[in-house]
């Protein structure tokens, strides 16, 4: 397995193939991909998946999950997409040990200042990623800028992570819309990945 990417899709006895793939990343750390994009830009339409495996459970060794997934082909050509008939199944790979944090994240972690919530990612054949929405407090945000990425402690919600700076848009819960017509909302955000968990800090009201 050597000189192929961290991220790809793979039959039994064929060669990896690279994708660009989108997860939804739920609070609970749990990893769902949704779409993928092969390297000619088609892209996949996620439809039927199985529960993420560790890879170091398997003969291919190395660290990340493994997903069996059934896709349709969307036809991205078109003015408006439309769902090919061209359904089917492959091994989804995400080699690499960002994926692979271990879920121990328990009662110790929690804060009153400190809400985990789900995002949106897409992670790129190499393991890089970019964050694209995340949801906090019922409100939908979309990443517009991603500013600075680092590792860092917050103070208020007392938790350590990797830290993510970002400029991002609220927009409504099923499009990239405003949900105001008349002015879009923005706000700057920090977000936290720690361990397998996203998390914000948020105001305490207690």
């Amino acid at each position: 397995m050597e000189n192929i990417s961290t991220i790809y899709i793979k039959q039994p006895g064929e060669a990896p193939v690279p994708v660009t793939v989108r997860i939804d990343w739920l609070s609970d750390g749990t990893i769902r991909p949704s779409y993928y994009w092969l390297p000619d830009g088609t892209k996949c339409k996620v439809i039927m998946q199985s529960k993420g495996v560790s890879i170091d459970l398997l003969k291919e060794g190395g660290e990340g999950l493994r997903f069996r997934v059934t896709s349709e082909i969307i036809d991205t050509y078109e003015p408006y997409s439309e769902i090919l008939n061209t359904q089917h199944t492959t091994y989804l790979y995400l080699s690499h040990k960002r994926f692979h944090e271990r879920n121990i994240i328990d009662g110790r972690y929690g804060h009153a200042g400190k809400e985990y919530i789900p995002v949106t990612i897409d992670v790129f054949p190499n393991g890089e990623y970019e964050l694209v929405y995340f949801l906090v407090s019922g409100k939908r945000y979309m990443v517009e800028r991603t500013l600075a990425v680092e590792p860092r402690g917050s103070f208020n919600a007392g938790g350590i992570g990797l830290w993510h700076k970002v400029d991002a848009r609220l927009v409504n819960a099923y499009n990239d819309e405003d949900p105001d017509r008349y002015r879009s909302v923005r706000r700057p955000a920090a977000l936290y990945l720690e361990l397998n968990k996203w998390f914000v800090s948020v105001a305490n009201t207690a």
